[in-house]
């Protein structure tokens, strides 16, 4: 009984040194990257974090500035209306926000006309919007939109074609002679599409903001500031541990004696 009391110790020490070494094993990139960051975060003006940008695709995917999908581009004569996830562009200006998604344009004179499904919407020729008629003001759901070769507007909705007056208020139900131009999304030039895309991700992000971001755990997402919180608290752990696993000098007790 009295030789089990003397290694209870013992066992309790292997135990406290064996989970401080693989805590210390799991924590170390965490701890590290904790140490890296923090020190950087303290030369902030040194090094002049605020001022350098960082355009790579997969940092801007983690903040959002990615598109999940492709502009959605139609050419009419020399002007290209793209459409990225709300935004409206005009010759790669942004002429509009939080805009639904166009399924085509005509232009006529200095009139620009861009449809959606349950709208017109007239710019005058520099992208300034004039007018939007709502779906109250049309005969129907707009599939297509299209113009003549005479600058005529037609739309096609519920199957019928549809041609305006000069006003665009009265719609009638149509059956042209003449051919039409309908509109449909086609690639832009790769100018076109790469002021686009440059637009709506900015000028980047900064570098300090990822290094905190880094430093904070909020660059992983939501569960990022946890496994941040969980490096804390291992570093607290091998600390304490550290000072429990600690031997004891016997040596001058024995010099002693």
């Amino acid at each position: 009984m009295a030789l089990h009391k003397k290694n209870n110790p013992v066992v309790s020490q292997k135990t406290l040194r064996r989970w401080h070494r693989w805590v210390g094993y799991s924590a170390f990139i965490l701890v590290l990257t904790l140490s890296i960051t923090g020190l950087i975060l303290n030369r902030t003006e040194k090094f002049d974090l605020n001022n350098i940008t960082v355009n790579n695709p997969y940092i801007l995917s983690l903040y959002g500035l990615t598109p999940k999908t492709p502009p959605v581009q139609f050419k009419e004569g020399p002007l290209w209306l793209s459409w990225l996830e709300g935004r409206l562009y005009l010759n790669s200006t942004l002429i509009g926000q939080n805009t639904d998604l166009p399924l085509g344009i005509a232009a006529t004179g200095e009139l620009i006309i861009v449809a959606s499904k349950d709208r017109l919407s007239l710019y005058s020729a520099d992208g300034s919007l004039i007018e939007t008629l709502g779906k109250n003001a049309l005969p129907g759901q707009i599939t297509a939109l299209g113009r003549s070769k005479t600058d005529k507007i037609f739309m096609k909705s519920g199957g019928q074609t549809f041609s305006a007056d000069e006003d665009y208020i009265s719609w009638l139900n149509s059956s042209p002679s003449e051919d039409i131009l309908w509109s449909h999304p086609q690639a832009a030039p790769d100018a076109i599409t790469k002021k686009i895309l440059q637009d709506f991700q900015g000028q980047g992000v900064s570098l300090y903001k990822i290094i905190l971001d880094l430093h904070s755990g909020h660059i992983f997402g939501s569960f990022g500031s946890y496994l941040m919180d969980l490096a804390a608290i291992s570093l607290i752990f091998l600390c304490v541990t550290g000072l429990m696993t600690r031997r004891p000098n016997n040596g001058g007790q024995r010099n002693k004696r």
